[in-house]
């Protein structure tokens, strides 16, 4: 009965999140079909980002939970393994992004970070967006999942892939083809975040992570799924030789 609850419990919450997070771009939405906007109300897609977070927040309040969430988020240890991992994902980022320069001879880099300044403001907003984000989906609602590790990693891609959309479409115009592609990039860039979360237990190391993931990987998104399905196949034949999981 308990399992029932909270399984009801969760899919409430997750359509709570995707009602509230679609109401912020309403307005976007509307004035974009010709509809004359306050100002005012066209800034609610700026709270798109916090509603999951406001949402478990709330309801970690509500269950009188959320020190016990909020220790367990922070628990582990950045140890030197995590920043290697760390580091192999944001260098093979970079070597992709470089390598895409060279083939269609511009520089990925230098069109979107054009200055330093540029470079570490965008990082320091991600950064932050990536921690805010990370505290729900990893921290939350990964913790919460009543399934075995590798069915709650994959949930949690498509939930966070599929509460994407609404931005997608409205501020950023994208067609299906490209939708489907950022669904299947989220859903690979969920199992890395997820997978670390589960070995290291904090979740400032997986927003860096994520982070690292919106700076580092510029080309297109095409070529971001290669790479990023390669190094997880190889990732897991090397943890099946050395005979580890990646959920022990």
């Amino acid at each position: 009965m308990a399992r029932y609850t909270n399984k009801l419990k969760l899919t409430l919450w997750v359509s709570v999140v995707y009602v509230l997070s679609f109401i912020c771009y309403v307005p976007t939405l509307l004035e974009q079909n010709g509809i004359i906007i306050p100002n005012g109300l066209l800034y609610l897609k700026y709270l798109y980002v916090c509603i999951p977070t406001m949402a478990a927040i709330f309801l970690l309040i509500c269950e009188q939970n959320i020190k016990v969430y909020f220790t367990r988020m922070f628990s582990g240890k950045i140890t030197i393994k995590y920043i290697l991992i760390w580091v192999i994902y944001m260098v093979a980022g970079i070597f992709e992004s470089y390598c895409y320069s060279f083939i269609v001879k511009t520089d990925v880099f230098k069109n979107i970070y054009m200055t330093v300044i540029s470079l570490l403001t965008s990082g320091i907003y991600l950064l932050i967006t990536a921690f805010v984000e990370e505290i729900t989906w990893r921290g939350f609602l990964l913790e919460r999942l009543p399934f075995k590790k590798i069915k709650s990693v994959l949930f949690v891609g498509v939930v966070w892939a599929v509460w994407h959309i609404p931005m997608w479409i409205i501020r950023n115009s994208l067609g299906m083809e490209q939708i489907v592609c950022l669904c299947i990039w989220t859903l690979l860039v969920s199992v890395v975040l997820g997978i670390t979360y589960y070995q290291c237990r904090n979740i400032f190391l997986i927003a860096i992570m994520h982070a690292t993931f919106n700076i580092c990987y510029l080309a297109p998104i095409q070529y971001n799924i290669v790479v990023l399905a390669v190094i997880i196949f190889v990732s897991t034949l090397l943890y099946k030789k050395s005979d580890k999981k990646y959920f022990s």
